[in-house]
């Protein structure tokens, strides 16, 4: 089998407001083979930056864009194309946002061995696979601490047993960041899980008195209260957090997360399979995780149904599952792509349907492509 085509798919909301939600601007990936298997990732990234790495026409050695890297390579050799990906961009550099367009190829070749293969992807990955993954519902604060109980009761209606609220109003002002988490534990419950995203809003010494603010309010991990390169605030804030903290969706390469798992010890470490490589080197990190000992990989996962997939296939294959489930109004992310995953009890039941069990709904598709 050899790839044949490789395609970048950009879709765009007809207004794109500058708030924390990237499910208004999304790029996907498609990859076609000779066999007629074709396969669908997702690109976490500067969109029109993005597809310009796939797309880009041949040029000088090490200047291609992906798609010239990689038709005519077997798409079942996963480690072999994401290598030859890897010597490919050494010109203009195979981090940073190569990196993330990487990912969507990467992602959308495993969904063509699941279906080479005629088995879901957490199959490919784990003999011990599980079938149901726990998800935690994962929105925006609400603009008001009296807001967040609406959106609390929706989401136990729905029967979440997690919920995770982040970002803008979160971070200048100490007394409405205590009122916006005390408002969602009263409104969840002592039985729920509850997550808060600070959206990277603090130094050290300012996020460590947060954490002591949220600690009596039981929250399950305090995320990204740092930059995202802050190595050392992230050792200093680990060793004395009375609360877990969580971080990683930023980064993409493998070293950048060794001073967080090796260094800082992080409690959760949240690797975007968008970002780092795809499902490949998800499976490194993971791997790194497991033999460091002290750190927890969740997937980051906002966006479309097939980051949601390709997250969910992965967790299912950890040895703690547990993935995030956006809940952005967003039709991109809600409408985008059909797949065959059920949410109920607090969990992602995964469908038997082979590769990444997902297609795109060519309606909406249509409707907000940009060509």
């Amino acid at each position: 089998m050899k790839i044949t085509r490789v395609q970048a798919l950009h879709y765009r909301l007809p207004v794109v407001k500058e708030v924390a939600d990237g499910t208004q601007d999304c790029l996907l990936v498609r990859v076609q083979t000779d066999a007629g298997i074709s396969g669908l990732g997702e690109v976490v990234s500067g969109s029109y930056v993005a597809r310009a790495v796939v797309e880009a026409p041949q040029s000088a050695p090490f200047r291609h864009g992906l798609a010239h890297i990689v038709e005519g390579m077997d798409p079942l050799d996963t480690e072999a194309v994401f290598q030859a990906m890897f010597e490919g961009t050494y010109w203009y550099g195979p981090g940073g946002v190569s990196r993330h367009a990487m990912s969507g190829v990467d992602m959308a070749l495993w969904d063509i061995k699941g279906k080479a293969a005629g088995k879901p992807v957490r199959q490919l990955l784990s003999d011990s696979a599980v079938d149901a993954v726990p998800a935690y519902a994962s929105v925006l604060w609400p603009d008001r601490p009296e807001d967040v109980a609406a959106s609390a009761e929706a989401f136990l209606a729905q029967g979440y047993r997690a919920v995770k609220y982040g970002w803008a109003p979160m971070g200048p002002d100490a007394a409405l960041d205590a009122e916006l988490v005390a408002a969602a534990r009263q409104a969840l419950g002592s039985e729920v899980e509850l997550m808060v995203d600070a959206g990277r809003a603090w130094d050290a010494e300012t996020a460590l008195g947060r954490a002591e603010l949220f600690a009596p309010h039981d929250i399950s991990w305090l995320e990204e209260p740092l930059p995202p390169y802050d190595n050392e605030g992230f050792t200093r804030l680990c060793a004395d957090s009375p609360v877990p903290i969580a971080t990683g969706e930023v980064l993409a390469l493998q070293e950048e997360y060794a001073p967080l798992v090796r260094g800082a010890r992080i409690d959760v470490v949240q690797p975007d399979l968008g970002r780092i490589g795809g499902i490949t080197q998800g499976q490194h990190l993971a791997s790194f995780c497991r033999a460091e000992g002290a750190t927890r990989p969740v997937p980051h996962a906002f966006g479309t149904g097939v980051l949601l997939a390709a997250s969910a296939q992965w967790a299912a294959a950890l040895d703690r599952p547990l993935t995030e489930y956006t809940r952005a109004p967003s039709p991109l992310a809600q409408h985008l792509v059909r797949h065959d995953m059920q949410f109920r009890d607090g969990l992602l039941h995964l469908g038997d349907a082979p590769g990444l069990g997902i297609e795109l709904d060519e309606r909406v598709a249509a409707r907000y492509r940009v060509d």
